[in-house]
């Protein structure tokens, strides 16, 4: 897995980000348009994002990321957010066997015994909408960009968290992330939603997801702005 520490200017002005690439295209330093422009709650450190799994900028970028791409600023970009312009300020590529070896895994099995006996841990589920509306587990917490920020101050960092995605293809970058966050109980559901529709409840819809049609995450850890969700029953 390769992990990206980038840097953003972040703004609602079309006018301000046009002018934060004039500034950087004269010669500014980051740092300086940052302060002047960005107004992202990552400007108190220079805008740095920190570190965040590969795919996580890749679907802001629409691109491949590489080593070429140390120290290259990016942008301006559009998002439904606002105006991002990025700098990749380090890239660290971990080996296969370490990253797989770190994995934390509830089984399906072992988390419906947990719901039974109501020792449920923290669910975390980290799809988008529309995978949501098709299938869920009930009094699972919503997390997305929009709201990350606030999930993470409402729970201790030692509280046993579970994440919920698809097929367990993105929880274990995430759990990573939380980690970093400095998480200290964080496990991936096996096979994610879709081993928990086959196994437990069955009731629940499956469903499938063509990556050659190019869908990507939604970037979570993209924005704060502090509103919660939850999936009620």
């Amino acid at each position: 897995m390769t992990r990206v520490r980038a840097s953003q200017i972040f703004t609602h002005s079309k006018e301000d980000v046009v002018a934060a690439k004039k500034m950087l295209d004269g010669g500014a330093s980051f740092e300086e348009v940052v302060t002047r422009y960005s107004t992202c709650p990552s400007k108190e450190n220079a805008g740095d994002l920190g570190w965040m799994p590969e795919d996580n900028l890749q679907s802001m970028m629409g691109q491949e990321i590489s080593k070429a791409d140390l120290g290259k600023i990016v942008g301006p970009i559009h998002s439904k957010y606002g105006y991002h312009i990025l700098k990749i300020s380090e890239i660290e590529v971990e080996k296969k066997e370490l990253v797989e070896k770190n994995i934390s895994v509830m089984t399906c099995e072992e988390l419906q015994q947990r719901i039974a006996a109501d020792n449920r841990p923290v669910l975390l589920d980290i799809r988008e909408n529309w995978e949501r509306d098709i299938s869920k587990i009930e009094g699972s917490h919503i997390i997305s960009s929009e709201n990350n920020e606030h999930i993470m101050r409402t729970f201790e960092k030692d509280r046993e968290i579970v994440l919920i995605d698809w097929k367990q293809d993105r929880s274990p970058s995430f759990q990573k992330w939380l980690q970093q966050k400095g998480f200290t109980n964080v496990s991936c559901l096996e096979g994610g939603i879709d081993m928990w529709s086959e196994k437990i409840d069955t009731r629940q819809n499956r469903y499938d997801i063509d990556e050659d049609d190019g869908y990507r995450y939604e970037d979570i850890i993209e924005e704060q702005d502090g509103h919660e969700g939850h999936d009620h029953p």
